[in-house]
């Protein structure tokens, strides 16, 4: 899935410009009177633009045979620019706003830009 959206940013010269423009000037995406807004990343407070999957994959476990328990994973996608945070892995945690994620996958665009899937489970 995130290949699919680098392909498409990776080839839109548009988007580039606009990114370029927006990384001096914190015009757009990471004003935070727009979409991006201060988020705590591993304990450092990092401008950035963290988007929450409202939609969750159901996952059942069983415990013991009389006590079912049901766990929801939930999803994100974190956007920070390259300067701000460095080193990041799949499958390494992640701690977004108290919330301890797992990173799926993680794609720099550009050299600039972090587009970071994050996973959790919720109960």
């Amino acid at each position: 899935m995130i290949q699919s959206i680098h392909d498409i940013y990776a080839r839109d010269t548009k988007f580039l410009d606009d990114l370029a423009s927006d990384l001096e000037d914190n015009a757009v995406w990471f004003n935070n009177s727009e979409f991006a807004r201060y988020h705590n990343i591993n304990g450092v407070k990092i401008l950035s633009v963290f988007t929450g999957d409202s939609r969750t994959q159901k996952i059942n476990i069983r415990i013991d045979s009389e006590n079912p328990e049901g766990v929801s994973k939930s999803r994100g996608i974190l956007f920070c620019r390259a300067q701000e945070i460095s080193g990041v892995n799949a499958e390494q945690p992640l701690r977004v706003d108290g919330k301890l994620y797992t990173v799926s996958e993680a794609i720099l665009i550009q050299d600039q830009i972090w587009c970071i899937v994050l996973e959790a489970n919720s109960v």
